[in-house]
């Protein structure tokens, strides 16, 4: 009897009980040779090729430069798992069926190891003494084996499933405790220290070391990822797309670090300050495992449900493509830079060549799809970028003219409304992108001069309107609310700020609207509120203050405009606001009110405060 799924969870072999700056790259997916083998280890061997692990097949497998694979068997009963590259120059590897630790030659030799306790392996590491590294679930401890076999386990001081092992940067070894919701470090010499994750109910599951000599984690079900220092200090940042069971996660050849969002059907990737993104997988419910970065600047991860295994090239960038933004033959389009229901428009997409030598690029547009109920139409689904010379970046429109051609008609199914189409380029991968269908707002027509920026807040996901289909795009914003927009336009959508304690602002409370982003604004130094004391929630922000904050969240607490020189006509220099709303304007983020003024003493609306937080933070409507 086969033991269940390793992946969705590695805990679940072991009997614990288990409650996802932007860029993207192509995907290509390669199916496994055997039926129904279940990749979930992957790791570039010592030969330079990429190798995974055919759980349910019990074999390892080396993926060849040809992309045709050698399958090495590990013997009958076997059900190897997670795959890691040795200091012996071989191949190691848990073994859920045996309860072994299995080491294979480059030639496909096989040799396991018994453990001294009976409780099943999962994460597996290569050490820093020369020796490989894992955990045992079911028993609660870490183990340390030699490359000849020798097996020492140390006991975890909370029962909390030890789940996933990695080398930190500091010379110790690093493990998530998944049930615990801790992170533990453990020295060559088996001295444990555990650090508990912030947020309640984590369920930590990857762990790698990162680039920046911290240590990295993924969170199984708060939409976060970890980092943690060498001494314990825990910092967690939100990914792009909600998700659960982020399994794996490893340092790529980029300098950031990427992830397996496996209900999302996404690889994540995050910088190391904290900038998150990702990439739609085509292939549905794949059951997206574990993840290495490979040779010659791909990542490489591994499809358990779809029988794959998945490699990302980095390449070729894709850019943010334009939508409606030209008007050519064949298309209905009112040029606005926004696909409305029932209008034909060109997608013109951009790439950026990251190759050495020029690149001819061609697309083909396949897959358009959305919620169920409209209808989704290619009109013309190919385009051609000419040849993109090293480091350039060429759209199709501005290129060749030969680009993509849509139309989306139907009833709208949803509020937020997007759509996928799925791009690929030759023989070099695919990418999906996401189309978001405007007419968001009932309130909010084409002609509002705030309409495209409104669109592109709400695809940012920094509001959800005002409620009742609505914007309200001449309401005022309350300094209660422009907390929420401000850090949810610095942080994401899916930010969820520290609970509220109710003593930081005399007029703030628990369980006041807005209380928590209010509190953790101030603890980003971004406002001392609005004097003895208060913070004002309910007051009206004006276009002068909104300056300060802004530049104050973008840039940090400590930021300092450069002094005024007098740009608006209604703005005194030298004043209080004046070097803030001048860097504004000199950061492209306003041009004022009109007539040569910015209207500073009038309060911000929610139209003004769509394109404020757009042009700041980047928010791209079409983004890659």
């Amino acid at each position: 009897m086969r033991p269940r799924r390793l992946t969705l969870a590695i805990a679940a072999v072991f009997g614990a009980c288990l409650a996802i700056d932007a860029r993207a790259q192509l995907v290509t997916e390669l199916t496994a040779p055997v039926a129904d083998s279940e990749p979930t280890g992957i790791t570039l061997g010592p030969d330079g090729n990429m190798w995974f692990t055919g759980y349910h097949a019990e074999q390892i497998v080396r993926i060849n430069p040809d992309d045709s694979f050698t399958q090495f068997p590990t013997g009958a009963g076997t059900f190897p798992g997670v795959l890691v590259t040795g200091p012996d120059n071989n191949l190691w590897f848990s073994d859920a069926g045996t309860l072994k630790i299995g080491r294979m030659t480059l030639a496909g030799v096989v040799d396991e190891f018994p453990l001294l306790t009976a409780g099943g392996p999962a994460g597996l590491t290569a050490g820093p003494d020369g020796n490989l590294w894992f955990v045992e679930g079911n028993a609660n401890k870490i183990g340390r084996i030699t490359t000849s076999g020798v097996v020492t386990e140390f006991s975890v001081p909370t029962a909390g499933v030890p789940l996933q092992i990695a080398a930190g940067p500091d010379g110790n070894l690093w493990f998530t405790e998944f049930t615990a919701g801790k992170i533990g470090r453990i020295t060559t010499l088996g001295a444990i220290t555990e650090f508990t994750v912030p947020t309640a109910g984590s369920e930590p599951q990857g762990i790698t070391g990162g680039p920046d000599g911290n240590v990295w984690f993924t969170e199984t079900n708060t939409n976060k990822v970890g980092r943690i220092t060498p001494a314990g200090v825990i910092t967690e940042f939100a990914i792009r797309t909600p998700t659960v069971n982020n399994i794996g996660i490893a340092a790529g050849p980029d300098g950031a670090l990427w992830f397996t969002a496996s209900v999302s059907n996404r690889i994540g990737r995050m910088t190391t300050d904290g900038k998150a993104s990702d990439v739609l997988i085509a292939t549905p419910n794949a059951g997206i495992s574990l993840i290495a970065a490979g040779p010659d600047g791909t990542v490489w991860f591994s499809e358990a449900f779809t029988n794959k295994v998945g490699r990302i090239t980095l390449g070729l960038q894709a850019q943010p493509m334009q939508v409606d933004a030209h008007a050519v033959i064949g298309t209905t389009s009112n040029v606005n830079g926004v696909l409305e229901p029932g209008e034909t428009v060109e997608l013109s997409p951009a790439w950026r060549n990251d190759l050495a030598g020029a690149e001819a690029i061609t697309g083909a547009a396949s897959a358009l799809t959305g919620p169920a109920g409209p209808t989704y139409t290619i009109v013309d689904g190919a385009a051609d970028y000419g040849s993109v010379n090293p480091g350039a970046t060429a759209d199709c429109h501005d290129a060749t003219g030969d680009c993509y051609r849509i139309t989306i008609s139907g009833a709208r199914p949803v509020p937020h409304w997007d759509a996928q189409v799925t791009e690929t380029l030759g023989n070099r991968g695919y990418f999906t992108r996401t189309i978001h269908v405007g007419n968001s707002f009932s309130d909010v027509p084409t002609s509002n001069p705030f309409y495209a920026y409104i669109e592109g807040l709400f695809h940012g996901g920094a509001t959800g309107g005002c409620g009742g289909g609505l914007y309200c795009p001449n309401g005022t914003v309350t300094r209660a609310q422009m907390a929420v927009f401000l850090l949810k336009g610095k942080y994401g959508s899916l930010h969820v700020p520290p609970a509220a304690t109710g003593a930081v602002f005399g007029d703030v409370h628990i369980g006041d609207f807005a209380a928590d982003w209010i509190e953790e604004l101030a603890a980003l130094g971004i406002t001392g509120g609005c004097g003895g004391g208060d913070y004002c929630p309910g007051n009206p922000v004006t276009r002068a203050q909104m300056a300060v904050f802004l530049l104050k969240s973008e840039h940090g607490s400590g930021y300092m405009p450069p002094d005024c020189i007098g740009v608006f006509g209604d703005v005194a220099c030298p004043s209080t606001f004046a070097p803030w709303i001048e860097q504004l304007a000199a950061e492209g983020i306003t041009a004022g009110c009109g007539g040569g003024n910015y209207c500073p003493n009038d309060p911000n609306i929610r139209g003004q405060m769509a394109v404020f937080l757009s042009k700041t933070y980047g928010m791209v409507l079409y983004g890659p």
